[in-house]
């Protein structure tokens, strides 16, 4: 039985891909139990678990300064793993780098909605602009850690200038917490019980490695 401990952090506004969390107090500390241990590499793929080595060095750091700052760096210690640094300008449609990344996999038809560890997942209406409307525009970005047999997808982003681990499901899209399994985490700070602020309704797509 494999035990994390996951403690939510506080609200957070990120730089360049800009969000907001719930409030310290808000969140407890989860004991995560389960049952069967995550995936955490592909199968017979040295070069993920190489990836997914540095995901995890880099986790509690402040590298990359905000989110898409944070897949740069992994992306040019990989040689242009996630997109090509010389051709990405030409996809952006507006000033957001997560924005053009995922315009990147959209040209190129490398979204999905089946997570694969190492590849990346991209939010949508996480601005503070989006109060009380929505654009559909991507405004968050993070690599995906680790997949359980339940759905749940435990991803790294970066949040208010630091790295963190955070969780979606999407097979279980207006849950925050059942029993001591964090579900979904809050993307963008809400009232109480909005559960249009989970990481599951703000989820625009995983951007498929090849890798």
């Amino acid at each position: 039985m494999k035990q994390l401990i996951i403690c939510a952090l506080g609200a957070f506004l990120l730089v360049g891909c800009s969000s907001k969390a719930p409030s310290a107090g808000s969140q407890q500390a989860y004991v995560l139990n389960d049952h069967e241990e995550g995936i955490t590499s592909v199968p017979g793929s040295e070069f993920n678990r190489s990836l997914i080595a540095s995901v995890d060095d880099y986790t509690g750091t402040r590298a990359g300064g905000d989110c898409s700052g944070f897949i740069t760096v992994l992306n040019d210690k990989y040689d242009d793993l996630f997109f090509n640094s010389k051709d990405l300008p030409k996809y952006f449609t507006n000033g957001r780098k997560s924005q053009a990344i995922y315009n990147y996999y959209s040209r190129k038809n490398l979204l999905s909605n089946t997570p694969r560890v190492g590849d990346l997942v991209f939010f949508q209406n996480t601005l503070r602009s989006n109060k009380g409307k929505v654009n559909n525009e991507i405004s968050h970005i993070g690599i995906v850690r680790e997949i359980y047999a339940d759905g749940r997808v435990k991803f790294v982003h970066n949040t208010r200038g630091r790295n963190q681990a955070d969780f979606v499901n999407l097979n279980k899209k207006n849950v925050h917490v059942a029993g001591q399994k964090m579900e979904n985490s809050y993307i963008v700070r809400c009232g109480k019980d909005r559960i249009s602020c989970l990481a599951s309704n703000r989820f625009a797509g995983y951007g498929r490695v090849n890798n």
